[in-house]
């Protein structure tokens, strides 16, 4: 939606709404004055559910004493007009905006929903800063700017699978390329898809029980279905109650005992457990919320379930922490601990236990083991990736000439 001065009402509103919004820094702060002939690109992400509001022209900055109320509205009447932007122009301005990075306006659109809650944050001080600059935490935020710089030139829609072998069957495998080019799922596909959301692969989609994993053994990790002595592996238990995969570029250092659990990790990338409403697929990478974690211990190892969202989900804007899981889904978090602690029975085993009193811990500390085993794997990656590349082997290997007193006695 293009706003220009033949929309005078609702663009001065507009206006209005986003001065009022805009956070008041205690030293020096800073005004955001839209001309009231410039075009503004309002543009909204279906993926991230939010709107973005991007000025279409130069945008004019002052700094001033902390404006009131009545002074932020004066000035978006007061400010002198300026020509208006051709359409032509508008058009290119919305498509480049569109992509999410706002280059062509030359600012960071900003999340209507963040500038509304920009005073409410601000109020809280620094105390909320220093604890997440202390816990390792990066600050959340919905830049379009910072999406770009964390998720780098990754294009989820971009991925493409190849399946080779005959399904059902112990060949079977599905391969990912990325703008054509062969990747492997774990490593290439970057762990972050922004400043507070995060990249998920799905093995196994709700509602099915079939044992597919990413194959982390084996060059480029394809996804394939588990198996045990020449079988191929299902859950007895029965179907997923969830969307299960694992997020990429994390690890679980077999290495390293856990302060909180006691146990080792599980040599594997960190399991995400999705609670939306929608069946995902095999090999479908989604941008998630992270919600909190559990600590399950298997087989004397960590294995955390971290539960997530995606954020196109429609509950996904009424969850931002354990909490409102429990608020909006009662029941929820109780019941997957008690499907991961008994799905084993039905194959003889013993059931799963859990760390830190059994509590599903809340979003802030599922970030603290998202970063510690991102830090895992990024000291491990040139090894992990070497897994399942054999050493090259000469076509000609040179013979080895012994002198023929070598062996004499």
């Amino acid at each position: 939606l293009a706003v220009t001065d033949r929309h005078s009402s609702l663009f001065r509103t507009l206006c209005t709404f986003l001065l009022l919004s805009l956070p008041s820094p205690a030293s020096s702060p800073r005004v955001t004055l839209l001309p009231t002939h410039a075009a503004v690109v309002v543009d909204h992400n279906p993926q991230r559910r939010a709107w973005s509001v991007t000025p279409a022209t130069h945008t004019a900055h002052c700094t001033m004493p902390r404006p009131t109320r009545s002074t932020r509205t004066a000035a978006v009447a007061e400010h002198p007009s300026e020509p208006a932007v051709p359409a032509s122009k508008r058009a290119k301005t919305a498509a480049a905006d569109a992509m999410g990075c706002g280059a062509s306006s030359g600012v960071a659109p900003m999340s209507i929903k963040s500038m509304a809650l920009s005073n409410k944050q601000g109020a809280k001080g620094s105390k909320a800063g220093l604890a997440a600059s202390s816990s390792g935490v990066f600050p959340r935020g919905d830049s379009a700017v910072d999406l770009c710089v964390f998720k780098g030139d990754f294009d989820s829609q971009k991925l493409s699978m190849t399946p080779s072998g005959t399904p059902k069957t112990l060949d079977y495998r599905v391969h990912f390329a990325h703008k054509s080019k062969s990747i492997s799922p774990w490593h290439d596909i970057p762990y972050r898809a922004s400043q507070s959301t995060y990249h998920m692969m799905c093995e196994i989609p709700k509602w099915s029980r079939a044992k597919f994993e990413v194959s982390t053994k084996e060059p480029n990790n394809p996804v394939k279905q588990d198996e045990k002595k020449g079988v191929l592996r299902d859950y007895k238990h029965g179907d997923m109650l969830f969307n299960y995969g694992f997020m990429p570029q994390t690890w679980e250092d077999p290495s390293h005992v856990s302060e909180d659990t006691g146990y080792k990790g599980d040599d594997d990338p960190l399991d995400m457990v999705e609670i939306g409403c929608r069946q995902m697929k095999t090999g479908q990478v989604a941008e998630v919320k992270v919600l909190g974690v559990l600590a399950m211990i298997d087989d004397g190892e960590t294995d955390w379930k971290v539960f997530c969202i995606r954020v196109d989900d429609p509950l996904a804007d009424l969850m931002d922490d354990v909490d409102d899981l429990e608020r909006e889904i009662p029941g929820l978090v109780d019941t997957m601990r008690e499907w991961f602690r008994c799905y084993k029975l039905a194959e003889g085993k013993p059931m799963n236990a859990f760390g830190l009193d059994e509590k599903c811990m809340d979003r802030t500390y599922a970030e603290k083991v998202i970063e510690e085993t991102h830090k895992f794997w990024k000291g491990a990656q040139a090894k992990l990736r070497a897994i399942g590349h054999p050493e090259p082997v000469p076509e000609h290997p040179t013979p080895t000439h012994h002198h023929p007193l070598a062996h004499a006695e």
